[in-house]
Order: structure tokens, then C-alpha cells, then sequence
């Protein structure tokens, strides 16, 4: 990737890190997320990723479509793919996987520390019990 689009994915990534470790908190707290925290979970990251693909389009000159934003937010899973394929080749598998991650992050993180938690609270009164 270009120095300019390395350093416009760190809105992305900051906003990925933010809801991760915000959903990392509601897991370990054990406490339910308002209906708009979840929304905001969930649509934070897809946001970001979609704004840095529109100025990512604009540097590239790729996929110059005139409501490239709205296309996106309707077929993320089918565009992000082929947008990472047509702009970088083969290696456009990583930034795929990337992006994926970096709007999943939030339900990964929040997963993970709930199985921990569940883990290690039921995993140790099993070996009391014992």
C-alpha cells in the first residue's frame, strides 16, 4: 500500500481498537450493551473502513463511481473484495482479510474475552469441585 493510504487507514484502525476494547470491556464486566452501543459497535468500523476505501477510490483512480459510499454500505462483502483484487493484484487478499478484520473487531474481541471469562469462572469451579 502507498504511504498516503497506509496513513489515511489509521482513522480506521484507531476506531477498530476503540470498539474492540470498548466490547472487551462489556464481556469482561459481564454487562449488556445498550441497543445503540451495539449499533455503534457494529457500524463504527464498517464506517471507517468505508470512508478509507472512498478516499483510498480517489488516490487509485478505481472504481469512480459517483455514490461509490452508498455502494459500499450495500455490498461490503462483495465490493471490499474486489475492490482489494482489482487495486492490488493478488496480494489484494491481505487487505481484504484486514478490512474484514478490522470491521469484525469488535464481535471477535467481544467473543473472545466472553469465552475467557466463561472459561476460567467455570473451568475453576469445575477443579473445585473435584
Amino acid at each position: 500500500m502507498t504511504a498516503v493510504s497506509e496513513h489515511s487507514l489509521r482513522g480506521a484502525k484507531l476506531t477498530a481498537l476503540f470498539c474492540a476494547v470498548a466490547a472487551a470491556l462489556y464481556a469482561l464486566t459481564e454487562a449488556e450493551a445498550s441497543l445503540i452501543v451495539g449499533l455503534f459497535f457494529t457500524a463504527a468500523p464498517l464506517i471507517a473502513v468505508i470512508l478509507w476505501l472512498q478516499r483510498d477510490a480517489k488516490t487509485t483512480g478505481v472504481a469512480a463511481v459517483h455514490d461509490l459510499g452508498f455502494l459500499l454500505w450495500v455490498a461490503w462483502p462483495l465490493l471490499i473484495p474486489w475492490y482489494a483484487w482489482k487495486t492490488r493484484g493478488r496480494p489484494g487478499w491481505r487487505l481484504t482479510i484486514g478490512l474484514f478484520a478490522l470491521i469484525a473487531s469488535a464481535h471477535l474481541s467481544w467473543l473472545v474475552v466472553a469465552w475467557s471469562v466463561y472459561a476460567i469462572r467455570y473451568g475453576m469451579w469445575y477443579f473445585e469441585t473435584r
